[in-house]
């Protein structure tokens, strides 16, 4: 029997405009437990600067440094191009689901994985931006070193932290296309001058080119270059965060973000670019040091001196300003799944300045590799299930797959084969005994054993919502009405409310509806 059937639905209480107190309150959480509803969608300019934030980050430079000092110059360049085709046909699909769905990452992910199990996706994506925060960080506090010998590292660690902290309080819909705008053209005119200067400045530039790298041929499992795009997908957070920032999108402007924004423009110059300035940097500085986390931020100090530690603050600031948005984001979605409890995003932002700093205490590029090798391999998994259903279950392309709390599962059996798959490549990346092979293309074993077991489980359990009354059906327009919540008292856009199995089976946005699924707030 139907939900429909069993309790007379009391009337929606609809609205044709936005609710100004949830405009009010989602400018600071960027609706991060919500659908983003068409009219909170940005304009090109302010979308591409702030997802376009990622562009400076010395990990781009270190990754194409690290490549091509482990297989060789000529390889790594060959990687990088396979990446960039990858990545811009990959997110090329993920920028218009995301746009046409409204939806960020985690809500994207509950028809595969239900509505607890989503939350892994938030759990990762907050602890990947993190390590990065920290990575980013102790770069930074690293260059500040070099011009104070005898310091405690420490203190520029606070300094850093504290210094930072009021420039990654932005979001979407704020000013972080403002701030990122106005520092993109210092960061690329910073490194093509570090590249002249290097070129100038040192003899052995010249030979960057036919460097063959540490590992010999004879000793890779694979070739090189296949070696370095396999090193690359280690950066498949890329993946959910397009997903993340495309929600943004007007409609007008997808096929500008499918091409630019996160698209092949963005990855030339995200691996292309500061690839090749990671190694021509690295290969002409420092030719004989081998490559390490803090390399880059060497090679650039030794070829700019002072105005490279200025090009270095350029680049954190902008990378830290999504590294910082993307885990308090996430971090706040995680806690409202489990909790139920809302957290403001100011809030978010000084507990996890607090957490980076603690680990910048530790010893972490020690660890870091790691780390993100681990959570490498889950994302890996969730791009190859998330392709998968996109390929496989047609009717949830148009407007997204269905993500309201109250019609799926808590776990489904699309978590069990993300974390089966997940399992599979980290033991073949660290345990003892495993084949070269089957070690060095980990992460690529992981991404067919995910989309190979998801096709299964699509065919066999497909996830099937109830049969209830649907708010959706209810208004001519659920895309463009607004329905109030009888919990929180606020409209959102119908197309994330759904109606709640009691007595007039009253109106409740997701947010709500997740929150009522946590034991003991009903």
């Amino acid at each position: 029997m139907s939900l429909a059937q069993e309790v007379s639905p009391a009337p929606l209480r609809t609205r044709s405009t936005d609710d100004p107190a949830v405009v009010a309150e989602q400018r600071a959480d960027d609706y991060s437990n919500h659908l983003v509803p068409l009219t909170a969608r940005v304009g090109r300019w302010q979308l591409t600067m702030s997802f376009w934030s990622l562009l400076s980050a010395m990990v781009w430079l270190f990754y194409g440094a690290l490549a091509a000092s482990l297989y060789g110059t000529v390889d790594a360049l060959i990687a990088i191009g396979i990446s960039v085709v990858t990545y811009s046909l990959i997110n090329a699909l993920f920028t218009g689901w995301s746009r046409r769905s409204g939806l960020n990452s985690t809500l994207l992910s509950r028809r595969m994985f239900g509505v607890l199990g989503a939350s892994l996706t938030a759990l990762l994506i907050a602890a990947n931006t993190t390590y990065y925060a920290v990575f980013e960080s102790s770069t930074l506090a690293v260059a500040f070193d070099h011009y104070t010998p005898g310091w405690d590292i420490r203190v520029w660690y606070a300094i850093i932290v504290v210094a930072m902290l009021p420039l990654m309080l932005g979001g979407v819909q704020t000013w972080m296309a403002r701030l990122n705008g106005v520092l993109l053209p210092l960061y690329v005119v910073g490194i093509v001058a570090a590249v002249v200067v290097a070129a100038v400045r040192f003899s052995g530039s010249s030979h960057w080119l036919s460097f063959g790298g540490v590992v010999p041929p004879e000793a890779r499992a694979l070739p090189g270059w296949l070696l370095g795009a396999i090193l690359y997908m280690g950066i498949y957070l890329c993946m959910p965060v397009t997903v993340d920032f495309a929600r943004f999108a007007r409609v007008e402007d997808e096929g500008f973000h499918r091409r630019v924004t996160f698209g092949w423009v963005f990855y030339v110059w995200l691996f292309a670019a500061n690839g090749v300035a990671g190694i021509f940097l690295v290969r002409a500085a420092i030719p004989d040091q081998p490559t390490a986390e803090t390399g880059v931020v060497q090679a650039i100090i030794a070829s700019l001196g002072v105005a490279g530690l200025i090009l270095i603050v350029v680049s954190q600031a902008r990378i830290n300003s999504i590294n910082y948005y993307l885990s308090s984001a996430n971090w706040g979605r995680l806690i409202k799944d489990l909790t139920g409890v809302r957290l403001s995003r100011t809030l978010l932002v000084v507990a996890t300045s607090g957490v980076v700093f603690l680990l910048m205490l530790t010893d972490v590029f020690s660890y870091l590799q790691s780390a993100l090798t681990w959570q490498g391999v889950f994302l890996v998994s969730w791009v190859g299930i998330a392709l998968t259903h996109y390929v496989l279950v047609p009717e949830d392309r148009a407007v997204g797959p269905e993500f309201r709390a109250l019609r799926l599962p808590r776990v489904t059996w699309g978590l069990g084969v993300w974390v089966l798959a997940s399992a599979v490549g980290i033991c073949l990346a660290e345990a003892p005994g495993v084949p070269a092979v089957l070690t060095g293309a980990a992460p690529l074993v992981a991404l067919v054993v995910s989309s190979a077991l998801y096709a299964v489980v699509v065919k066999v359990r497909p996830v099937v919502a109830p049969d209830a009354s649907d708010p959706r059906g209810e208004v001519a327009d659920p895309a463009a009405t607004w329905a109030e919540c009888h919990r929180c008292e606020k409209a959102y856009v119908v197309l994330e409310m759904d109606r709640e199995a009691a007595v007039g089976a009253p109106a409740v946005c997701d947010a709500c509806a997740t929150a009522s699924l946590v034991p003991g707030r009903s």
